[in-house]
């Protein structure tokens, strides 16, 4: 069998891989087979965030999430720091009862979330879109967590070498909102890493199982 791509977060099912489906409509039909869901700090301060919780716990409680996501704390909005950081931890509280990945949102918040990583040991965390200099990425790392890249990866020269410089059992690869083809991202990372594309697929798909289980490695 050929290992397959993963694209960690996209908020598109193309079909292409192992798509981890970041679900924006709760009452989607059909529902994306490996999806997630969460409520992402743009939207806290738009909605009954505690009715949108127990919808997010539902759909754990019937299985059809893998993950929880994308939540997080952006400090570029205007919703208050304190009501973020609320709807994240219960959001976290679902993730860890039900012990489900968490995908991260996270802007200008780093120094929140290392406090956050320091107790909160045990929870596989991806920050996805990292767009972080070498010191944010080694201390993520040094507390457990793991680095998505996207289409950013392809054009910004510092975060190239974040990239080709950190270690590769906590890496995941992602398109997230753009029209992109994962494979042309895995081209373009496989070369910094001056590896083929095949070795880089194997990387990121046992990075997956690690995080995931076995369940969602047939996906795709």
């Amino acid at each position: 069998m050929t290992t397959p791509f993963v694209n960690i977060h996209t908020h598109t099912e193309t079909g292409s891989g192992i798509e981890l489906v970041n679900i924006d409509d709760f009452d989607a039909t059909p529902f994306a087979t490996f999806a997630s869901a969460g409520l992402h700090p743009w939207n806290v301060g738009k909605c009954d965030h505690q009715k949108t919780i127990a919808t997010i716990e539902n759909l754990c409680q019937s299985g059809r999430l893998a993950a929880v996501g994308e939540i997080g704390i952006d400090r570029t909005v205007r919703t208050d720091i304190s009501l973020q950081m609320s709807v994240f931890e219960q959001q976290l509280d679902i993730a860890k009862q039900h012990q489900l990945p968490v995908i991260i949102h996270c802007v200008r918040a780093y120094s929140d979330f290392l406090q956050i990583l320091r107790r909160e040991q045990g929870i596989p965390m991806i920050f996805h879109g990292f767009s972080g200099n070498a010191t944010t990425a080694t201390q993520l790392l040094t507390h457990g967590a793991n680095l998505s890249f996207g289409q950013k990866l392809l054009s910004d020269g510092k975060l190239q070498s974040v990239f080709t410089n950190i270690p590769n059992d906590c890496i995941f690869l992602e398109t997230d909102t753009k029209q992109l083809d994962i494979s042309d991202i895995y081209t373009f990372a496989a070369s910094l890493k001056r590896i083929r594309v095949d070795e880089l697929k194997t990387i990121i798909f046992s990075n997956l199982t690690k995080l995931f289980g076995n369940k969602w490695t047939t996906v795709g």
